[in-house]
């Protein structure tokens, strides 16, 4: 009997022993939340399983989710990609820290970056994410219709008589890429659009912008009248024109398309940055972080956060994200992309445009400050033949007297 216990006391010993050392050994789990939903998803996975499978330290858990903003405000998450124009937000909100720390853990400085990105995730001289990408409005053109990419305004108005019937230089939506389309062209033209926090578009800088939107529809005439949503992109790949449909040879869009215009034209297929019409360069684009929650606190997690961070951005791994089409904004991968430019005219392309690219000023509730701009002042832009300074400012100072009540709550 006392030899039975004895054994069953090392038993017990020994079996606390080897539990105890499996919990010590557990990996130390974060949990990214992202909403890479569509085709780039797969490209983001491929780094996240890169990076479980080197390693057995720690373990990323990636969930891709359509509604990942809700999910992050009403979850347990540790790593979080917030886009750059509502990454103000999320920092004022505090439901996100700085990343200072973490960059020197996994060996990253902000100089190793793109300075456009660098200065987007800097808020109140801190770092407050990892600056991903850029995906700026981008250019591309039917090269059986437009040879070489147009690169000024007069280059587009001298395609409107070479074409042919219900053939137009390019498109001008009706909705979609409305804001895009009203900012690209302040960018290009210098003109400020904040005071103080909130939006500001009652400005005779900003009126001229929209008027000469107005211009290119009803006087111009480089697009059809009465596009609907994505219409830029559409009409880009209609290739038989007729009584009842119309073609763009160009189309400025986002390079979310870039898939389809290229299974659609192939080596017919031309990107380029784009043309300038305003007064210099310019474009305006979406962009993503990767940012930490504020409720991270637990020294492993942040360990493991930084090795997940260091892991990813090197030129062998974030590659997989210029893969998807991306435009990484990482400078080696910049550099790689420049010498390896026909294996990634797109990524490369939209990297030409990083200095000059606008993301949304850094305001609290951006996208609210602009919704009333975006839907019914764009709408009387691109439907009102004629359209006035008279009839346009008091539109825009009512966008702006909303921009700052939100901005103000």
């Amino acid at each position: 009997m006392k030899r039975f216990l004895a054994i069953l006391v090392s038993a017990l010993l020994l079996t606390t022993m080897l539990l105890g050392a499996a919990v010590a050994e557990a990996p130390v789990t974060i949990r990214f939340l992202n909403g890479f939903t569509g085709g780039d998803g797969a490209f983001m996975k491929k780094i996240t399983d890169g990076f479980n499978a080197s390693q057995s330290k720690y373990v990323v858990e990636e969930l891709q989710e359509k509604d990942h903003y809700v999910k992050f405000e009403t979850g347990e998450y540790d790593l979080v990609v917030i886009h750059g124009d509502l990454l103000p937000t999320y920092q004022i909100n505090g439901a996100i820290q700085p990343v200072d720390s973490l960059y020197e853990a996994a060996g990253l400085k902000p100089e190793d970056f793109h300075p456009t990105g660098a200065a987007m995730v800097t808020l109140e001289d801190q770092q407050y994410a990892f600056p991903l990408d850029i995906h700026p409005l981008t250019m591309f053109y039917n090269k059986k219709l437009v040879p070489e990419a147009p690169k000024t305004y007069e280059d587009i108005l001298a395609l409107a008589g070479m074409l042919g019937d219900n053939v137009y230089p390019m498109g001008i939506p009706g909705s979609g890429l409305s804001e895009w389309y009203m900012m690209f062209l302040a960018a290009q033209n210098n003109v400020e659009l904040t005071d103080e926090g909130a939006l500001k578009f009652d400005t005779p800088e900003f009126a001229e912008v929209l008027l000469k939107l107005n211009q290119m529809l009803f006087v111009d005439k480089v697009s059809p009248v009465g596009l609907g949503l994505d219409g830029e992109f559409t009409t880009f790949m209609t290739d038989k024109p007729d009584a009842s449909a119309v073609q763009t040879a160009v189309a400025l869009t986002g390079p979310w398309f870039y898939t389809a215009a290229l299974e659609k034209y192939g080596e017919d297929l031309g990107v380029a940055p784009l043309p300038v019409i305003g007064k210099g360069p310019g474009s305006y684009g979406g962009a993503h972080t990767i940012a930490v929650s504020a409720k991270v606190t637990d020294p492993a997690k942040l360990e493991a956060i930084a090795e997940y961070m260091k892991y990813m951005f090197t030129t062998e791994n974030l590659l997989n994200w210029a893969d998807s089409g991306q435009a990484p904004l990482y400078l080696p991968v910049i550099e790689y992309l420049a010498a390896h430019q026909e294996e990634y005219p797109l990524s490369y392309t939209n990297s030409l445009q990083f200095e000059n690219t606008r993301i949304a000023p850094p305001v609290y509730n951006v996208r609210e400050q602009s919704q009333y701009l975006g839907s019914t002042i764009y709408n009387l832009v691109v439907t009102k033949e004629g359209l006035t300074l008279d009839e346009l400012m008091p539109e825009l100072e009512k966008a702006t007297s909303l921009a700052r009540e939100i901005a103000d709550e």
